[in-house]
């Protein structure tokens, strides 16, 4: 980091102006051009404006702590939260007597690293647009880890196409910054393989998410074994491959109730429920999704996708008391602003258990589809327009039904295209 970004972080830390720091040692612009490290001072204006801010040699050697910010990055990626707070603790005691930038820097960026993963992103949007000011100072393996997570927290705010490109710009420093955690690397083509799974881009998916079993299974890391199985189970299921789509389910499951992780297994065996569903095997997907609900416990957003599953699945079965009662139960559990997506879904079978009453064409035309395509939900958006162009074809409303079929062909051709 070059003297200059040092002094302004300085400055800026104690809330000084540049005519503040300036005043009695060198003209304003003079100090404005070392700030921006178009020129080098001499050492005796760089003891002058330390001795001003109050910090000690700016070429002072901090690599012991850089470490322990390495070590505290460890944890959390190893989600060792306990020893992770830990860790953060003894950084910031220390970090109060550092005077080199990186150091800060990196801290700040893996405490926005800690508020994704405790899922706080009011906190985390706050201290990203903090952090995005030091940009230009950033090491190299910091951009890394910025853009990095920076991609983690578009994909944990829905916008895809956003994560995608941070995780790009990720990719490209991780060979610039000469990252040398494996895991680190593993972790982005995890969150790569999430990002290209919402974009419905799932042959990209596997690609990625393949590349991080490979080195997730090098180093024993089960956990997130468990969790690329998942994925590449849905990847596969998506397109088709459903033997492949079971193998990895399977692994899933496996390691999920060998490791006790309770949260995983409730999303497996959601994951085998829907591919009984396909095979035709009814009964079998709906104890698959009752499994699934006691799993989830009080996780109501879980529980919102297995509730669902067991409405359409009683739908097909034409068991009204069934369908009529696990529809009341979801609605319960959302609204259009709660889990908006789930009640729009839900809302449709209500209409179709009610054959369809009066409100259910401007509902489907007005709310559900225009918030499906608002929000980029591609699939969602061309499954309940081929549903309501199959209603406009039952009433003989073939304009409408040609509608709403060409608007779901649209966005199947452009997923095969990936």
């Amino acid at each position: 980091m070059t003297i200059g970004s040092k002094i302004r972080f300085h400055r800026q830390k104690r809330q000084l102006t540049q005519e503040e720091l300036s005043k009695g040692i060198l003209s304003v612009s003079y100090l404005s051009k070392i700030e921006n490290n178009s020129i080098s001072p001499s050492q005796e204006i760089i003891e002058l404006l330390c001795e001003r801010l109050g910090i000690s040699n700016l070429m002072d050697d901090h690599r012991v702590l850089l470490n322990k910010l390495e070590k505290w990055n460890r944890l959390l990626l190893w989600n060792s939260l306990a020893e992770a707070d830990e860790m953060k603790t003894s950084i910031k005691l220390q970090l109060d007597n550092v005077d080199e930038l990186t150091p800060h820097l990196y801290y700040q960026i893996l405490c926005f690293r800690a508020d994704l993963i405790h899922l706080d992103l009011k906190a985390a949007l706050a201290r990203l647009n903090a952090i995005h000011k030091s940009y230009p100072d950033m090491t190299d393996l910091l951009k890394f880890y910025f853009h990095k997570y920076r991609g983690n927290y578009y994909y944990l705010m829905n916008e895809y196409s956003k994560a995608e490109n941070e995780l790009k710009e990720a990719e490209t420093f991780y060979v610039t910054g000469n990252v040398v955690n494996e895991e680190e690397r593993a972790d982005l083509y995890y969150l790569s393989s999430l990002v290209k799974t919402r974009l419905n881009h799932f042959r990209l998916a596997l690609y990625y998410g393949e590349k991080a079993l490979n080195i997730f299974q090098s180093v024993y890391f089960q956990k997130r074994c468990a969790e690329v199985h998942l994925l590449l189970g849905i990847c596969y299921r998506r397109i088709g491959s459903l033997d492949e789509a079971n193998k990895h389910y399977e692994w899933a499951g496996y390691i999920s109730e060998t490791i006790r992780y309770t949260h995983l297994r409730s999303k497996v065996e959601q994951n085998l429920g829907y591919m009984k569903s396909l095979s035709g095997e009814s009964q079998e997907a709906i104890r698959h999704f009752l499994r699934s609900i006691d799993l989830k416990g009080t996780d109501a957003e879980g529980q919102l996708y297995s509730i669902l599953s067991l409405v359409k699945e009683y739908h097909k079965l034409n068991q009204q008391r069934e369908m009529t009662e696990w529809l009341d139960r979801g609605l319960t559990l959302c609204g259009r602003d709660h889990h908006p997506a789930k009640y729009y879904e839900l809302c449709y079978y209500r209409y179709a258990s009610e054959g369809f009453r009066d409100g259910f064409e401007p509902f489907m035309r007005d709310q559900a589809l225009p918030f499906f395509h608002r929000h980029d939900m591609k699939i969602l958006y061309a499954t309940y327009s081929t549903l309501l162009g199959q209603y406009y074809q039952g009433m003989r409303k073939y304009k409408n039904a040609a509608f709403y079929f060409k608007e779901a062909n649209d966005i199947y051709e452009q997923m095969v295209s990936f």
